[in-house]
């Protein structure tokens, strides 16, 4: 009876240890599962068109924060405006990275390394600001066409009010890198212009990627076919709007708002120096880019989605798929025109990528103090895209609002 006893109580402890180990075996393989290792260390790679201008390292500096700040690697490195050289970028960081961030250099060019990059290595792709007609995982962007459109309607409306007639008035609409999707969406909106107000005199310039190549064009033009122009419509801002303003200054068309004289300017980014330059009167409206919230959302969509384990990197390399249709609610910190606004990512007919676009905040004299926009804020943490921001001889008198919103403004930075 002991004996039998005592083989039943070493065959209960062999059951019970067998029990728990296959129990911890489970659980090690759930936190093999779950706490895998990502094969590069956590490590971020952020391939961008170009740099060496403000609105472009501020794509890499809030992408950056947003990265690290999470306990991951972050590296960047630019093309140059290179498609050759993004494309042997892409298949090159695919094997040195756990996600590739990529803003392409054009919409079609990249497409194939993005796929090899995914399929042949493994490595998930999502497109940063601009977008590509081909596949990656996801896409966050500006409302580029949108705000454009405003921009051109709000003109128009404008020379009807000031004049009284469109007729023979001349509009210069001056923009970026036309195989960029942002600019080339803002060119297209600036032309609806041209497409419903053909009595109006549309010139259209391209600057390409260097603010200085900004500044050839628009001088060539406000002195030459655009002299008598009434509207300037400018597709980036800052050192990319600055050649402008130097122009009307230098041909005497630069005058404040309420000027008879006036040219009515307006812009997309937001940048610092361009915000000023509203709060001055030199320029009337301003639809602000957010590199911030595109930043931000874009990587909180990565993290959610993507980036929630590393098991994409084994067989049978399954790369995650974000869930279509998908709301994102504004970024803590960020601002985009009110808290009741969200962007849907979802499928679109221009891309095989799942696009979310992101609200564009209109800025005028009566909002630009709004310190929550991305051209402040980014002041009390690294300063003015232009130090010292350049200010201009303009003709006429000084909107007395001026005065206040400086005022205001060097009170708060």
């Amino acid at each position: 009876m002991k004996k039998t006893k005592g083989v039943a109580l070493k065959t209960a402890i062999v059951l019970v240890i067998s029990v728990a180990i296959i129990a911890v075996a489970g659980v090690g393989a759930a936190m093999s599962q779950q706490e895998m290792e990502f094969k590069h260390g956590k490590t971020v790679w952020l391939l961008m068109p170009y740099t060496g201008e403000f609105w472009w390292n501020m794509l890499v500096t809030f992408l950056g924060s947003a990265v690290e700040a999470d306990g991951w690697n972050f590296n960047f490195t630019t093309a140059e405006g290179s498609d050759t050289t993004l494309f042997d970028q892409i298949t090159t960081y695919a094997q040195q990275a756990d996600i590739l961030f990529v803003d392409p250099t054009s919409m079609t060019a990249v497409n194939e390394a993005i796929r090899i990059a995914e399929e042949e290595y493994h490595t998930p792709v999502v497109v940063y600001k601009d977008y590509i007609t081909g596949a990656s995982r996801v896409c966050v962007q500006y409302n580029d066409l949108e705000a454009a459109q405003l921009m051109a309607k709000e003109a128009v409306e404008w020379i009807q009010e000031k004049y009284g007639t469109t007729e023979g008035k001349t509009v210069i609409s001056l923009n970026g890198d036309l195989r960029l999707s942002g600019w080339k969406l803002r060119c297209d909106g600036f032309r609806w212009i041209k497409e419903h107000h053909p009595e109006i005199n549309f010139v259209e310039i391209v600057g390409g990627l260097t603010p200085e190549g900004w500044a050839d064009v628009a001088e060539a033009c406000i002195a030459g076919p655009g002299s008598d122009a009434v509207v300037l419509l400018a597709g980036s801002d800052g050192p990319y709007l600055l050649g402008a303003l130097d122009a009307l200054e230098k041909y005497g068309k630069l005058s404040y708002v309420g000027d008879p004289n006036h040219v009515y300017v307006a812009s997309i980014d937001g940048k610092p120096s361009t915000l000023t330059w509203l709060r001055r009167g030199y320029i009337d409206t301003v639809y602000s880019q957010t590199p911030d919230s595109i930043a931000v959302s874009l990587w909180q969509i990565a993290k959610e989605y993507i980036l929630k384990d590393a098991s994409y990197q084994s067989p049978p390399y399954e790369i995650p798929e974000i869930p279509i249709p998908l709301t994102v609610e504004q970024p803590e910190g960020c601002y985009w025109g009110g808290e009741h606004l969200v962007m849907t990512v979802e499928t679109v007919p221009y891309s095989e990528t799942p696009m979310g676009t992101t609200p564009s905040p209109r800025v005028d004299r009566y909002n630009v103090n709004t310190w929550g926009l991305w051209g402040n804020s980014i002041v009390k943490l690294i300063g003015e895209d232009l130090s010292p921001v350049p200010t201009f001889v303009a003709k006429g008198t000084e909107p007395a609002w001026c005065r206040k919103l400086i005022s205001e403004y060097n009170t708060w930075k």
